[in-house]
């Protein structure tokens, strides 16, 4: 009866350990992919820089586009027709096709 119960008591054991690695496995891999800090939870925020980054640059083009404007505007007694122009295409009343070249 020794020699059965020993036996048993390795099964259960070997068993008992089997099933504690197990969940401390699967443990560690739930919440690397759903936890706070985990796979998923980085990668939502890297779409969000990427989309903060694209953001950032199409304002910057802006920026840039409204100095260059501002430049013009403060030569206004040099180029008048070119103010006029400007504000014509900012306003719509100029056609699609039109091209404004400024002569310096």
């Amino acid at each position: 009866m020794n020699i059965t119960s020993n036996k048993n008591f390795i099964l259960i054991r070997s068993i008992f350990f089997k099933t504690c690695l197990f969940f401390a496995a699967l443990y560690f891999i739930f919440h690397f992919l759903n936890g706070n800090i985990s796979y998923a939870a980085l990668e939502e925020k890297r779409l969000l820089l990427e989309e903060k980054e694209l953001l950032l640059s199409e304002k910057q083009k802006e920026l840039d586009f409204k100095y260059i404007l501002i430049d013009k505007i403060k030569n206004v007694e040099s180029n008048l027709d070119l103010l006029d122009e400007l504000v014509k295409y900012k306003l719509g009343y100029s056609s699609k096709d039109e091209i404004i070249f400024q002569l310096k």
